[in-house]
C-alpha cells in the first residue's frame, strides 16, 4: 500500500488529484497540504512513501520543502507538479526524478506512480541530494514574485529598493519601473541574498550596491543608477550598520 501526500497551494488541484487517485489500486492519500509548512508537518506525522509536490507556491516553494526534508533526514519519493517548464525541469530530468505538467492528465499521473513503484528500491536519499545539487547549479538569475493577478519575473540585481505596503511590497527597479508584489517585506527579506540586500527599517529593503550617498545628520540614504534616484530616511542605528559594510 502506497501512502501518498499531496502538496499544492491550489485547492482545485488538490481536489482533482484526490479524485483521480481514487481508482489507483493499493494507494491511500494520507493528506493534502496547501503549503510547505503544512506539508512538512504531515510528512512528519504520516511518513508518506510518495509526495506529489507543486514547485511554485507562495512564500516557500517546493524546493524549500526538499531542503527541510533533507535537514530532517526524511526521504520519500517525489513526483513534481508544475504549470510550466522552466529551469527546474532540466534539473529534475537530470536527477532521474519524475514530473507532471499542469493540467495533470490521469493516465500520466498513473504512469508516474507506476514508475515510482518500479524504482522504489532505489536510494531516495541519494536521489534527493543529487536533485538539490543540480537545482543549485542551474538556478537562474531571475526570481518569480506573485502579484494580485498573477506573477512577474525580476533579476535581483535590477531591484533598487523594496517598500512595504501593508502585507504587500512595491518592487522599485533600476529602470524606474515599479511592481506590486503580494509577498510581504519579511518574506522578501528571506528570499533575497543577505550581504547584497539589507532591511534598513520596518518599511524598506535596499540593494546596497546602489547606495550613492548617506547623510548622517538627516539619516537620509540615497540610491542611484544612471540618473534614477531614490531617497529614504532610515534609523540612526542602520546608518551605523551601513558604515560597517563599507
Amino acid at each position: 500500500m502506497i501512502k501518498l501526500l499531496i502538496i499544492d497551494d491550489e485547492p482545485e488541484v488538490r481536489d482533482l488529484l484526490s479524485i483521480m487517485l481514487r481508482t489507483y489500486p493499493d494507494l491511500t492519500i494520507i493528506g493534502a497540504a496547501a503549503n510547505v509548512d503544512e506539508g512538512v508537518k504531515m510528512t512528519l506525522e504520516e511518513n508518506p512513501d510518495l509526495v506529489l509536490l507543486d514547485i511554485q507556491m507562495p512564500e516557500k516553494d517546493g524546493f524549500t520543502y526538499l531542503e527541510e526534508l533533507r535537514s530532517l533526514k526524511i526521504f520519500p519519493g517525489i513526483i513534481f507538479i508544475t504549470a510550466y517548464e522552466n529551469y527546474a525541469i532540466r534539473a529534475i530530468k537530470n536527477a532521474a526524478s519524475d514530473y507532471l505538467i499542469k493540467p495533470v492528465k490521469k493516465n500520466e499521473l498513473f504512469d508516474a506512480i507506476e514508475r515510482f513503484t518500479i524504482h522504489s528500491g532505489r536510494s531516495k536519499k541519494s536521489d534527493l541530494s543529487e536533485l538539490i545539487h543540480l537545482l543549485q547549479k542551474t538556478k537562474p538569475a531571475r526570481i518569480k514574485l506573485n502579484t494580485r493577478t498573477g506573477y512577474f519575473f525580476v533579476d535581483p540585481d535590477d531591484i533598487m529598493v523594496i517598500e512595504a505596503d501593508g502585507n504587500y511590497s512595491h518592487i522599485r527597479q533600476i529602470s524606474g519601473k515599479t511592481e506590486l508584489s503580494t509577498l510581504s517585506l519579511g518574506n522578501l527579506e528571506r528570499l533575497l541574498e543577505t550581504g547584497t540586500f539589507l532591511r534598513v527599517s520596518r518599511s524598506f529593503i535596499i540593494n546596497m550596491k546602489y547606495i550613492s550617498r548617506v547623510d548622517r545628520k538627516t539619516n537620509i540614504c540615497e540610491l542611484e543608477y544612471e540618473g534614477n534616484t531614490h531617497q529614504l530616511k532610515i534609523p540612526p542605528q542602520k546608518v551605523k550598520l551601513l558604515e560597517a559594510y563599507y
